[in-house]
């Protein structure tokens, strides 16, 4: 428990890191839809939805189409990441597979998809921001990208859940302990913004 929020800390403060895991190669281990275990330096992208494996002889790239989940120790955070390729609906009765991160296992899961986005900064002296290496003047916005996260949850039945920041969602997916849960978030003051209380209300759920 105390080495899972460790990690949501330094997650949460990948939003202000000068260089995002994305850019960097990562010792890991992939393993295909085939069952083939291939170990080497990872370098995933979220936005393709690819991979990069260099085993030190070849390079070579998979998709969520021919990955079923691979694991990267990440310098960033000093830990070990999960990933998997889940089938995820994006409409009527139509899925395709999507790659997500695997933070919390159980009952529900906690999964995390990232995502860098541009925001202005407003700046008051002449700087330069990281990635987008814009400068900036006094009473001049700049732009700095930032990690941020979409948050989903896997239920046992198999299916994926957007989460979309409202109480009442995840409460309906816990409706078995719904009463306990709904007392849980009040109690702690939750905030279903962060990351870390909403890992707290999903670990809590999966204990009790």
């Amino acid at each position: 428990m105390r080495k899972l929020f460790f990690l949501l800390l330094l997650l949460s403060n990948y939003g202000f890191a000068q260089q995002f895991p994305s850019d960097i190669w990562h010792k890991g281990m992939l393993v295909t839809n085939e069952g083939d275990t291939i170990e080497g330096d990872l370098k995933y992208d979220f936005e393709s939805q690819s991979i990069q494996l260099d085993n030190g002889q070849t390079l070579k790239a998979y998709n969520v189409n021919n990955l079923f989940f691979f694991e990267i120790y990440d310098n960033t955070i000093r830990d070990y990441r999960q990933f998997y390729s889940l089938m995820y609906e994006v409409g009527y009765e139509y899925s395709v597979p999507v790659l997500f991160e695997m933070m919390i296992e159980g009952k529900i899961s906690l999964l995390l998809r990232e995502r860098i986005v541009a925001e202005t900064n407003q700046s008051y002296s002449p700087s330069y921001y990281s990635y987008g290496i814009m400068p900036s003047f006094s009473n001049n916005y700049g732009y700095v990208n930032k990690v941020k996260y979409d948050y989903f949850f896997l239920t046992d039945d198999g299916k994926i859940h957007r989460f979309k920041g409202k109480k009442k969602d995840i409460l309906a997916l816990m409706e078995d302990k719904y009463t306990i849960m709904k007392e849980y978030i009040s109690k702690n003051k939750i905030s279903l913004k962060k990351m870390s209380d909403i890992a707290r209300v999903v670990n809590y759920y999966n204990i009790i």
